[in-house]
């Protein structure tokens, strides 16, 4: 049976007959199918840069008139935990007598905080020295020893109970460097803080846009730049061996925990109506 040819389209490529690809190499074709393979890998490619390629967000493109505004919002919520810093200091004629005394009342000192319902989870050690006392000679007079617990309390109706209890359990060996009131779950109160920040943004842009005679457009961008307190364990100390015995069920107070965020918000700036 002959080969039946079909007129091509103008400007298309004739299609071949069986006869003219049989007569056609095979390295040839081998040729023709990798040009095309190449050309249709180029064409991907090409479509994928496309698509890949960053277009600025409608309004914010280079040259647009911005705003730029800083912000700071605030936020309170009640404490709910007390972390303290509390510990044991003793003094001894000898390295090993202080060593094993201070071993004696932090022990004990741990004991008492478990027995106020201190979790072993929430003590945890953050201090030990060892010291030599000198007299004005020069001469080595005894050896001072301090452990340091750092303790967290979540039930802050019994938190100057526990604090009682555990110095009354060491005696005059007992020592608390600072305490600190903290929320827990700060996420809740964070976000009112930044929210804040936001709204305090936005009414500051709009007064200065309003003093240019101009109004906002879009959002361009949103930045956070909060950093969270660290919790704050200064203050005078407290040891007993100089100023007695504290007094039953210290009284706390824990207030209220201030949150602030800082965002950076940037605005578009257009030529006001009317």
């Amino acid at each position: 049976m002959s080969d039946v040819l079909i007129p091509a389209r103008a400007g298309a490529r004739p299609v071949p007959s069986s006869a003219q690809r049989q007569g056609c190499p095979a390295a040839k074709r081998r040729a023709v199918c990798l040009a095309v393979l190449m050309a249709l890998a180029g064409t991907l490619t090409a479509c994928g840069s496309t698509a890949s390629a960053s277009t600025p967000a409608p309004g914010c493109a280079p040259g647009t008139p911005r705003l730029t505004v800083e912000a700071t919002g605030q936020a309170s919520a009640s404490p709910d935990t007390l972390t303290i810093s509390i510990g044991v200091d003793v003094s001894d004629p000898t390295a090993v007598a202080a060593l094993s005394d201070a071993n004696d009342r932090a022990t004990t000192l741990t004991g008492a905080l478990r027995g106020s319902g201190v979790t072993a989870a929430d003590v945890q050690s953050t201090n030990f020295s060892i010291f030599p006392k000198f007299a004005l000679s020069g001469a080595i007079t005894g050896y001072e020893v301090s452990n340091t617990l750092l303790v967290t309390l979540h039930n802050l109706s019994d938190a100057g109970q526990v604090v009682d209890t555990a110095g009354s359990s060491v005696g005059n060996a007992i020592r608390i460097n600072g305490l600190a009131f903290a929320v827990s779950n700060t996420g809740n109160v964070d976000g009112q803080a930044r929210a804040a920040a936001v709204t305090t943004a936005a009414a500051h842009a709009r007064a200065m846009a309003t003093a240019a005679h101009r109004s906002l457009g879009g959002i361009c961008s949103i930045s956070d730049s909060t950093t969270g307190p660290s919790p704050d364990l200064s203050g005078t100390a407290f040891n007993s061996s100089v100023a007695g015995v504290p007094p039953s069920a210290v009284p706390l107070e824990p207030g209220t925990q201030q949150a602030s965020a800082q965002v950076t918000v940037v605005y578009v700036v257009v030529p006001k109506s009317g």
